[in-house]
């Protein structure tokens, strides 16, 4: 029977103060025409919606 040890690098874990991020993308409340949702951007600079990932059309504001 093999056994297998899971190791870890020494550091500080997610979420604690210079450790990773806990998230992949960083969502933005955005509006477009006729719409507003969250969204983020993809790798290519596309917005896309934050629960459906389909990039948005037209002309996108961020909101404050």
């Amino acid at each position: 029977m093999a056994t297998h040890s899971l190791t870890r690098p020494a550091g500080p874990e997610a979420g604690e103060p210079g450790g990773a991020s806990p998230f992949v993308n960083e969502f933005f409340l955005v509006q477009g025409d006729g719409f507003c949702c969250m969204a983020y951007r993809d790798p290519e600079g596309k917005w896309r919606g934050a629960f459906n990932n389909e990039e948005l059309p037209g002309v996108i504001r961020v909101l404050d």
